[in-house]
């Protein structure tokens, strides 16, 4: 994997596109992706940083089987602190304690898990998000167990 580094000794706003192999991603599903990092270094020396990852993910459809693209967009924040101290924020998404002469700090693996984790459970294609979805095939077996027979009446309801 790549790095996509950051220099801890300064406070800074960065935006920048990423290619899809450079944080271990299948560049045919993964495209266009951007990265904002913005780095708030505080007095005691740890620094905030809050990374937001979008991409164009190539998809398939769960109800018609076709590929189709959508955007996605994931943030995450870290509080990064010296080894010689605790962190003071409990609200952050991630914790992590420094080396005494650690001067960079690598985000590519937290910038491919925040895009692998904005990817949607329920894959729909916008022009199938209105399709009626078949949820009772055929009528029911003839020697089904009357204990079922309730069931099988709210079903046909709906």
């Amino acid at each position: 994997m790549q790095t996509l580094k950051i220099d801890l000794s300064t406070s800074r706003v960065d935006r920048r596109r990423v290619p899809a192999s450079d944080l271990e991603l299948d560049r045919e599903v993964f495209q266009n992706i951007t990265v904002s990092l913005e780095c708030e270094k505080f007095d005691d020396g740890a620094m905030h940083v809050v990374l937001e990852a979008s991409a164009d993910v190539w998809m398939d459809c769960d109800r018609t089987l076709q590929r189709f693209t959508a955007p996605v967009v994931g943030s995450h924040e870290m509080v990064l602190y010296p080894c010689d101290q605790e962190p003071s924020m409990d609200f952050i998404d991630e914790c992590i304690k420094l080396s005494s002469r650690q001067r960079f700090f690598d985000v590519s693996e937290a910038v491919r898990d925040t895009l692998m984790l904005a990817i949607p459970l329920r894959k729909v294609a916008p022009e199938a998000e209105n399709q009626l979805i078949e949820t009772v095939f055929g009528p029911p077996a003839p020697d089904m167990d009357e204990c079922w027979d309730a069931l099988s009446i709210s079903m046909r309801g709906t």
